[in-house]
Parts: structure tokens; sequence; C-alpha cells
């Protein structure tokens, strides 16, 4: 399966490039990226093909990797389906409600895949947390908690301070928790209350908001709660340290990710205890995607995942921008 790299301006790139060029299953034609320099870093070590324009790297493809800025990815996708390839994104998927609705548009007139990259199911204290679910360790979920601090630097680019640009500092650094709580409780959100503000990065340019805390109700009746922020300490040895906490009628559990690695478990059936992590294998999201999309079956993270993160995602943003207004949602489409 021919894969091209379209984009290389998000640092999550760097993981999904090496994904596609270790996959037994794929060859990598070549990276569509405008900025010489960003060309010249990501490619020259690989011996990378450059295309000089989005639609024939995409036209070449059968599956395009993505590391875009947010307010180009909905012309990503239009043009995926367009060529009927498929995709595999970084998140966020998308910069706003209207590029989400060209986004659904592109899906509904075409038969393209989309899956994303969220890491954290293949983490391995997520991958011991959903065991424990699965096992019934603490019975019907009732609630959860996700917390996603980051540390902002020099790194960030100009866009990120512009509203018309950026998705959101919710949208952006609470994918994968929303994600989590929409995969472990095998549901989709029905309504989103948010609430934002920006209380250290105030200098211009200066941030829309660097802490947003929203509330989700679920299709199951769960209730949960995240919250994304720039706030991590610039000392902090870490990018980010997540904590995500699960109520249940029948346990507890406390993980504690990326910084440290944790999971502590209180359960009905077995007591307190801390269950071994599995070791970390080697990254094969995209020679496992390649096996699932030659099937023509969705990826493990499929389509009507990514579409109901996102949508939850741009719903706290929207929400947030207007003061806590109560966002319901209908189910995303198939």
């Amino acid at each position: 399966m021919k894969i091209g790299i379209a984009g290389v301006h998000y640092g999550h790139i760097g993981g999904m490039l090496h994904s596609a060029i270790e996959a037994p299953n794929g060859e990598t034609i070549g990276l569509y990226e405008p900025d010489d320099e960003l060309f010249n870093q990501y490619a020259k070590e690989h011996g990378l093909e450059r295309y000089d324009s989005l639609e024939a790297l995409v036209e070449a493809s059968d599956v395009v990797v993505e590391g875009m800025r947010h307010e180009e990815k909905a012309d990503l996708v239009e043009l995926c389906a367009r060529h009927n390839t498929d995709a595999f994104l970084d998140k966020p998927l998308c910069r706003n409600d209207d590029d989400l609705d060209r986004i659904e548009r592109a899906l509904a007139g075409s038969a393209i895949k989309l899956t994303m990259n969220f890491t954290s199911r293949s983490h391995p204290p997520f991958v011991a947390l959903r065991e424990a679910i699965l096992n019934g360790e603490l019975g019907e979920i009732v609630s959860l908690i996700t917390t996603h601090p980051h540390k902002l630097g020099s790194f960030a680019p100009d866009w990120y301070f512009d509203p018309k640009r950026y998705a959101g500092t919710f949208h952006d650094l609470a994918g994968h928790g929303v994600d989590q709580i929409l995969w472990l409780t095998q549901s989709h959100a029905t309504a989103v209350h948010a609430l934002g503000t920006v209380k250290r990065w105030t200098d211009e340019p200066r941030l829309e908001f660097d802490h947003v805390q929203a509330s989700v109700q679920l299709s199951s009746g769960a209730l949960a709660t995240a919250t994304a922020d720039w706030l991590t300490p610039q000392n902090s040895p870490s990018f980010g340290d997540t904590r995500f906490i699960i109520m249940g009628t029948a346990g507890s559990a406390h993980v504690r990710a990326y910084a440290e690695d944790g999971l502590l478990i209180c359960s009905e059936k077995n007591g307190r205890y801390t269950p071994q992590l599995p070791a970390a294998g080697p990254d094969r999201f995209v020679e496992n995607m390649i096996e699932a999309f030659e099937r023509g079956e969705e990826n493990f993270i499929s389509t009507l995942d990514v579409l109901r993160a996102a949508r939850v995602g741009l719903a706290a943003e929207r929400s947030a921008r207007n003061d806590g207004e109560l966002i319901r949602l209908e189910e995303a489409p198939a």
C-alpha cells in the first residue's frame, strides 16, 4: 500500500512517519511540505521524494499520513474523498464546526476511511485499565475524570494564538482523554458544557484560553469531566502528566500516565491493588491499519471514533466561548 506524508507541522508527525517507514506492508512514496526547512528536516533522513502539490500526493497514495496545520485539515479530507484515499490523521480532526461539516459531507459522498493517532489506547496503563474494565473489576462505569496538562514553550507557532486557525486548547489537548472516555464506556456524548479561562499566557500574542474544563453527558448514563491546559511549568521534566480517575458500581481506578506510568485499582472483587502493566510493544499502528484497510475494514480507531471525539472537542470549545452554554449533541453519522 502506497503511503504519502502530508505536512510535517505537528510534533507527533515524527512518530507517525516512523510507523509508516517501518510498516513492512507499506511503501512511503513521498512528502508534501512547502516549508523547505521542515521538508529537509524530515525527508533527508529517509530519502523521501518531494511532492509540490498536495493533490498530486493524495492522488498517488492509497493512504495519507497527516501532520498539517489545523486550518488545512478539511481541505485534505476533501481531497482524499475526491481521490478515494484513506487517511491517518493527527489530532485534532479540524479547526471548527464549519470544517467538521465539510468533512462529514466529504465522507458521506465517498467510501474512504479515517483513523487517528490516539496513541493512549496502546499506552500500557490504559491497556491494563481497559482489561480491568472488561474483566468487570469496576462494574458499570459511572464517573470519569481526565486531565491533560501541557507545557507551552518557545516551540509554539504563531497560529496557536489565532483562534481562526487554531482548533483551541481543549480540542487540541484533550482529544486523547475524550477518545478514552468514549472508548472505555462504549458510548457517545449527548451533551457538553465547558468553561475556559486565560491566567498565565496573557501577554500578546495571547491564547484564547490556557485552561478549559468540560463536563460531558454520555449515552450510557455515565458522566465525565475533562480538563486541558497549557499550565505545566517550564522546568517540568515532562511535557505533560495525565491523570485519569474512573468510578464504577463495583470499583475505582486511578491512572497516572506519561510523566510516570501507574495504575491503582480498588474493587469489590479483588480489593486494593496495583496490576502489572504490560510492556510497551513496537509501534505497529500503520502496519495494522494497512491490514484492516486492505480487508476493506475500519481500523481499530474507526472513522466514527474520530468523528465522535471531534464533535465533543468542538462542542466544548463552542460552549466555553459562549460562557458555558449547554451544547446538546446528536450522534455522529456512521
